[in-house]
This record gives C-alpha cells, sequence and structure tokens, in this order.
C-alpha cells in the first residue's frame, strides 16, 4: 500500500486551562511563577488525521456545549468544522460526521487502492455499524489497534500531539501575558491551537511518527521482544 493512502486519526484534549511551564530563577529568589488562566476551566476535543506523507486532514473541534456556534471556530485551521457534545467525548454519532468529513477531502472511493486509517479501539469506532459499512462502500479499511498500544502504535500519539500541545500551552502563556486580568475561553481556543498546530503538525513529525511506529516504511524490528 502506498504512503499517500495510509492514515491515522486520534483526538486530544485542549483546556482553557493549561500547564504553565518551569520558570528559570536565581536561587532563594522569591515570588517567581507563570501564569495560567483558572483554577477550572473547560476542555475542547481536537480530532486529527494524518498520511504517511505528511498530508494533514483539517480537524474537528467538539465543543461541551449543546449547540454549536459558527464563530467559536474563528481564527481556527482552514475548512475544519466544529460539532457540540456536552460531555465532549466522541460518539458514534460524532465520529460519523468526522468520517464524511474525511471522505470529502480524501475522496478514497475514486482511489486505485483501498485507503487505511489506523485508530485505537473506542466504542464510536468498533460498535459503529454505520461507519463500518460506508466504509467499506468507500473503499476505505478500518484497523483498530489492540488495547494498551495506542501510545506506540498510532503516529499522532508518537510524534505529533506532544508537539503541537508544546507549543499550544506557549501560545495559551504568550496571550494571558498580552491580555492581563483577563482568561482564556473556550472562544480562543481554536486560534492558539492554530498557532500549536501550525508549528507542531509538520509533514516531517507526521513522517516520522509513521516511522516510529513501523508502519512505513514497514518494519518489524522496531520493538524488541521486550
Amino acid at each position: 500500500m502506498d504512503p499517500e493512502n495510509m492514515f491515522n486519526v486520534d483526538d486530544s484534549g485542549y483546556t482553557t486551562v493549561h500547564k504553565p511551564g518551569k520558570v528559570i530563577a536565581k536561587k532563594g529568589k522569591k515570588y517567581v511563577g507563570s501564569l495560567t488562566s483558572a483554577e477550572k476551566g473547560k476542555t475542547i476535543t481536537v480530532v486529527c488525521c494524518v498520511s504517511a506523507v505528511g498530508q494533514y486532514i483539517p480537524p474537528m473541534f467538539v465543543s461541551p456545549r449543546v449547540r454549536m456556534r459558527p464563530d467559536l471556530l474563528d481564527k481556527g485551521p482552514a475548512e475544519a468544522i466544529g460539532v457540540a457534545n456536552p460531555s465532549v467525548w466522541i460518539n458514534e454519532e460524532l465520529f460519523g460526521v468526522w468520517f464524511d468529513h474525511f471522505l470529502k477531502l480524501v475522496r478514497p472511493a475514486s482511489r486505485p487502492e483501498p485507503v487505511l486509517i489506523n485508530l485505537d479501539g473506542h466504542t464510536s469506532h468498533t460498535k459503529n455499524l454505520t461507519l463500518i459499512e460506508k466504509a467499506r462502500e468507500n473503499n476505505v479499511v478500518l484497523l483498530s489497534l489492540p488495547s494498551h498500544c495506542t501510545h506506540r502504535l498510532q503516529p499522532l500519539d508518537v510524534a505529533v500531539f506532544k508537539s503541537i500541545n508544546t507549543f499550544y500551552d506557549q501560545a495559551v502563556a504568550t496571550w494571558l501575558a498580552q491580555h492581563p486580568g483577563k482568561i482564556v475561553t473556550e472562544k480562543e481556543i481554536p486560534e492558539l491551537f492554530m498557532i500549536g498546530y501550525g508549528k507542531g503538525g509538520t509533514i516531517k513529525n507526521a513522517v516520522s511518527g509513521f516511522k516510529k511506529c513501523g508502519i512505513f516504511p514497514f518494519d518489524l524490528e522496531v520493538f524488541t521482544e521486550e
């Protein structure tokens, strides 16, 4: 299978209360710290997808609300989509929305060979008959990973999310410093995520993730007996 037909989809949470970075100061110096937005905040789930050649599918934002507002995607990644769920969890219906988004952009049915989507074993994937049937109809193979393996077998987990999350936290810290007395809200997350996504969601990181997982180039020796 060609690398342009290999994809990995996964989600990550982004909170309005970021984790402050470490602060370096002289020994014994008092009152040194860094800003965070608040003690409690909201978390938005972002569904990302990338191929073995570094093609990124515009992400899907899941907001913690009953109805999605279009303005909540302002200044976010181009062609990103948004849905709402009070629990912020991905369910069968919402993953179906993402899959339709994927089909629209990738058009796997028109490709000469099947498109592979590597994903975790969440019930919204494995127990979603509508999704499975639609995948078969559109030349897509869904490969669900075994439990407790995703941190080693998902390119997004291995090489992309960590970088995006680091730059996202830096973007939040910068925003707080530039807006004294204000807190990050749900409305700012797409813009701040866009900064992290632009810096951490690189072709190099995506290609590296598939290589480290042994997916492409295919490598059985990536994981030792240990």
